[in-house]
């Protein structure tokens, strides 16, 4: 399968940073799935690891962890998706990434693509979307959105934030200061911010 990698480490500047390259197909066991790619997207996170970290002695390393892809074979654990099924997803940075034409995934970390989002849109969802939804509602604990919330359509956190926020009517939080007239901490109603 033809896909993008490298040897070494460096800038973006140096030749070998990015190389085109062929490897095998990987195949799909346990709780795996193997997805045909159609989209990808860039994270901040790809430039670091390119830049920074060597791959395993005589490997090469494959970037990318947002995709978005048609499955095309499931390991013998799987049972939430099958051949044919339209995905996206956030992959795992202890595994070869999405930059080829074919990405080994685990099943449990894998979404069906939104009918209503093209490949690319569904591709610049994943990290994001999840970085802004755990910060949200894992621990800043936010009333879950209603059905149907929107969601951005381009690949930053402000965004992704600011999308998930104005979903929500509003929240209260306690202020620092107690409420000089009964000693309680005061509550601030807080709106969703301003399109930007």
């Amino acid at each position: 399968m033809k896909a993008v990698g490298y040897k070494v480490p460096g800038p973006i500047a140096e030749d070998a940073s990015l190389v085109d390259i062929d490897l095998p197909r990987p195949v799909a066991e346990g709780g795996d799935i193997l997805v045909e790619v159609k989209a990808v997207s860039v994270n901040p996170v790809d430039y670091k690891i390119r830049s920074s970290t060597p791959p395993a002695d005589g490997d090469w390393k494959v970037l990318g962890w947002d995709a978005a892809g048609i499955v095309q074979e499931v390991g013998p654990d799987v049972t939430q998706f099958a051949v044919g099924d339209e995905v996206y997803y956030a992959g795992s940075l202890i595994r070869p990434g999405t930059n080829a034409e074919f990405h080994l995934v685990d099943a449990r970390i894998v979404g069906r693509k939104p009918a209503s989002l093209d490949w690319a849109e569904a591709a610049a969802l994943p990290l994001t979307t999840l970085t802004a939804w755990e910060a949200m509602f894992d621990r800043l604990d936010v009333t879950k959105p209603v059905p149907g919330a929107r969601i951005g359509r381009i690949n930053a956190l402000f965004t992704q934030v600011q999308q998930l926020w104005t979903a929500v009517d509003s929240f209260d939080t306690p202020a620092m200061q107690p409420n000089p007239a009964d000693g309680e901490p005061a509550t601030l109603k807080i709106y969703p911010p301003l399109s930007h």
